[in-house]
């Protein structure tokens, strides 16, 4: 007899250089998974971009893959959306289609404009409210250099749509619902992390139109439903990755610490209901929102970890394969005189330099691959 039991909970986790989506029991039993590789294009020095319908594309094509693997949508309880953070992603409300290309968390083309901001006096407010800093990294002055140089979004009006990644997938599985969770929204410099709301004067100071930003929603609830695999399965669960990995890896009483590698490095800290105040220009963010309330977490950012090694593979050939590199390090005894900063896109924290570029220094003749490949892992450490 068919199972008709709605058993099975589905999860997409949509990051920067692959969208996943893998499928659960209710007792944590990761059942199945599928992902598809991202293009990230970089049309110049310091710009990162994604193409919005690929990633919807390719999202599509593995949830599906998943539901399938289910034996149909009326398995699966609920849906849960982890994503890349404060990537931005500009679409018209009324085709669903992009109408420009999404700009990266690892971008670095607003750094003129963050640092004009800052040396006029507005990092303060900008931290006071947000918990962040002045850097391009976040979503604010990405938005704001969209809507001067990219007048199609301008002239779409009240047909413009603006959301982090989260809010994209949202709005396509379930035809038209404009909502980001309080974490994802925590990420973009716009709004205010004491009141959960979108802030006006933020928004004037990074020229972004308010009314085309999502709804700020809890963490958990019932966000809309996706009819798009045969059967409406309700979406239940949003949260930044980096916070989806906090929850995941129980950092859930103050204190609590917790360290992803991934594309980048990320170290989280659980600082309870208030949210932190860093003296060594560390972040202030939500790790989660659930009834209206929020939990904060204290942040260090690394943009560049693993993708360092995809680096070493894709552009500089050192290496075949991201697994070699573990046996080149611990094929000599240190790195031989080779330092090597991955400022590749500018600095994090505590620098927050992302005019940095990175270098290797300490090269002799009597470097190989193998010392590159040691300095490289070390600096990631």
């Amino acid at each position: 007899m068919p199972n008709d039991a709605k058993d099975l909970i589905l999860v997409i986790d949509e990051g920067t250089t692959s969208t996943r989506a893998m499928l659960f029991a209710t007792d944590g039993r990761c059942i199945a998974s599928e992902a598809r590789k991202l293009d990230q294009k970089y049309p110049r020095a310091g710009w990162v971009e994604h193409d919005a319908a690929e990633i919807w594309r390719k999202t599509l094509r593995v949830t599906a893959a998943m539901v399938a693997q289910a034996g149909g949508a009326h398995r699966i309880a609920g849906i849960g959306i982890t994503n890349q953070r404060e990537t931005i992603v500009f679409w018209d409300r009324e085709t669903g289609e992009p109408l420009a290309p999404a700009i990266v968390w690892q971008d670095r083309r607003t750094a003129a404009t963050c640092r004009d901001l800052r040396e006029q006096g507005h990092e303060a407010e900008v931290q006071a409210k947000t918990g962040l800093l002045l850097d391009p990294y976040f979503s604010a002055s990405k938005i704001g250099w969209a809507m001067r140089e990219w007048p199609q979004l301008a002239d779409a009006g009240t047909r413009l749509a603006i959301g982090t990644v989260d809010s994209w997938l949202i709005w396509k599985l379930t035809g038209g619902l404009h909502v980001t969770d309080a974490t994802n929204a925590s990420r973009t410099a716009l709004m205010d992390v004491h009141t959960g709301s979108w802030d006006d004067g933020l928004c004037a100071l990074f020229g972004v139109p308010r009314a085309a930003l999502p709804e700020i929603v809890d963490c958990a609830g019932r966000f809309g439903k996706t009819a798009a695999f045969g059967a409406a399965i309700p979406i239940c669960g949003i949260a930044g990755d980096q916070q989806a990995a906090a929850i995941g890896q129980a950092c859930l009483a103050p204190g609590q610490t917790k360290a992803t590698f991934g594309t980048g490095a990320f170290i989280l800290t659980h600082a309870g209901a208030t949210p932190p105040i860093s003296r060594h220009r560390m972040l202030s963010t939500v790790a989660w929102q659930l009834g209206g309330e929020r939990s904060y977490a204290l942040e260090g950012s690394v943009f560049v970890a693993g993708s360092l090694v995809q680096w070493l593979r894709d552009t500089l050939g050192l290496i075949g394969t991201a697994a070699e590199t573990e046996t080149l390090a611990r094929s000599v005894p240190d790195t031989g005189g080779v330092y090597l900063v991955p400022a590749l896109s500018g600095l994090g924290a505590p620098w927050w330099e992302p005019d940095a570029r990175a270098s290797i220094s300490g090269l002799s003749f009597a470097t190989g691959k193998a010392h590159v490949a040691r300095a490289a892992l070390e600096a990631m450490a």
